[in-house]
């Protein structure tokens, strides 16, 4: 997908993933907040931290906060997602 700029992706992923509610009605997921960690001319990284909590019958109740990594680069039509990695400790 392309982005007008760092903050256009900051913006739209902050409005597609608010909350999240599976069909789980034990889990939920909420944004924290979306930063530009680093930003050149033609790259940005740009952090997204969540917090995760449920319920699971056979190990009883779980949090968790995951941060995901996104690599933007700069291409002469506008922004890209290059790379996306997924990290979570575990409370």
């Amino acid at each position: 997908m392309l982005y007008q700029s760092v903050a256009d992706f900051c913006a739209k992923y902050a409005e597609t993933h608010k909350s999240h509610q599976n069909h789980d009605p034990d889990y939920l997921s909420e944004l924290g907040s979306v930063k530009v960690v680093s930003e050149t001319p033609d790259t940005a990284r740009v952090e997204a931290l969540r917090y995760a909590s449920g319920h699971a019958p056979d190990a009883g109740f779980w949090d968790a906060y995951e941060t995901v990594t996104f690599v933007l680069v700069r291409r002469h039509d506008g922004w890209r997602v290059h790379s996306e990695t997924l990290d979570y400790d575990y409370d």
